[in-house]
């Protein structure tokens, strides 16, 4: 993050050293959700390393992130090592991933391996975090050469999957990378007989042409007109003047005819629906949402924000139907950009 204006001005050690805490604590609670997890450790590192460097007046502090990183290799106590340089840039490249709407599948030696990064990193500029508690595992015998132990995350557990957001993860290619070959081979298999196709068109053939023998053979009687009786004008019964009934006049003021006023009445939209000017917050079903630029799934559309659920946001406009989506125009943190509706849920 780059700070200017007002807002550097309010930023000084002991706030970034007290928000590292923080988001690390918060990593270690979002264990059951890797990518958010992994945000929370970037975001602790990087108030870490931007906090050492306003203590030591370094002009790197409020830059660029990668400026940061050069700074801190490039100091004389306590510098980061080339290693670390490089592991944190592979994370500060895997939270920009996220960040830009990709679902990733983070594999939970992924995060571990970041979190082992973190505590070696934060307790040295002064910020305490625990260690990562290790899970026992059964003792087996190894099928592949053993591999140094390091406390840097390598590049194979930083490999993330890519899964697809409406459909669930596929097992078979798990399984497959596993070397299940008998499942594999399972999986191949038709789920459906190649017979059962030719016989559904010849069944639906002939119930068509079925239908069309009956319609033939039994065409429909036309229905006759209704008929009007005529009546005679000259056989309806008359009304003397004396029959009529006799209406008392009423003194008053005469009645003014004003034209009709026809006044359109819009409904409301209910109290629960989502509508332009109500306060809205991400609802808790989704690791994230994404604040883009323009209404769209294009990759050309770039995101502005990613709001966490129970995030709040002001509606500024919308309904717009794109890409299968509803979106509204939203503002949130004083960026305005455009989310999917579905997952908003009005404020009570």
């Amino acid at each position: 993050m780059t700070l200017t204006g007002d807002e550097s001005t309010t930023i000084n050690p002991l706030t970034l050293m007290e928000s590292a805490r923080e988001k690390y604590t918060l990593a270690r609670a979002r264990r059951e959700v890797p990518e958010l997890a992994l945000l929370s450790i970037h975001g602790a590192i990087e108030d870490t390393l931007r906090a050492h460097l306003l203590r030591i007046n370094s002009p790197a502090a409020l830059g660029a992130f990668s400026g940061v990183l050069a700074a801190m290799q490039a100091l004389d106590r306590r510098p980061l090592s080339a290693e670390e340089v490089d592991a944190v840039q592979r994370l500060h490249r895997l939270r920009g991933r996220i960040a830009r709407g990709e679902h990733l599948a983070v594999t939970g030696e992924t995060l571990a391996a970041y979190q082992r990064l973190a505590t070696m990193i934060l307790p040295r500029y002064g910020v305490q975090a625990l260690p990562v508690a290790e899970p026992d595992r059964p003792r087996s015998r190894p099928t592949q050469p053993i591999r140094s132990q390091t406390a840097l995350p390598d590049d194979e557990p930083v490999r993330a999957r890519l899964r697809d957001r409406h459909t669930a993860y596929d097992e078979a290619r798990r399984v497959r990378a596993l070397g299940d070959q008998a499942f594999d081979a399972e999986v191949r298999k038709p789920l459906v007989p190649g017979w059962v196709a030719p016989t559904l068109i010849i069944v639906s053939i002939f119930i068509i042409g079925f239908a069309m023998a009956l319609s033939l053979q039994n065409p429909t009687a036309p229905v006759p007109p209704p008929s009007v009786p005529i009546v005679n004008p000259s056989l309806a019964p008359t009304a003397s003047l004396s029959d009529m009934p006799t209406v008392a006049a009423t003194a008053g003021p005469a009645a003014t005819v004003v034209g009709e006023l026809t006044a359109t009445v819009e409904p409301s939209p209910a109290a629960d629906t989502l509508a332009v000017g109500r306060i809205a917050v991400v609802s808790d079903g989704i690791p994230a949402l994404n604040l883009r630029a323009q209404p769209g799934l294009g990759p050309d559309i770039p995101v502005l924000l990613v709001l966490e659920p129970g995030t709040q946001v002001e509606i500024l406009s919308g309904p717009v139907e794109r890409d299968g989506w509803v979106w509204w125009q939203v503002r949130s943190a004083g960026i305005e950009g455009w989310c999917a509706g579905a997952y908003l849920q009005v404020r009570p």
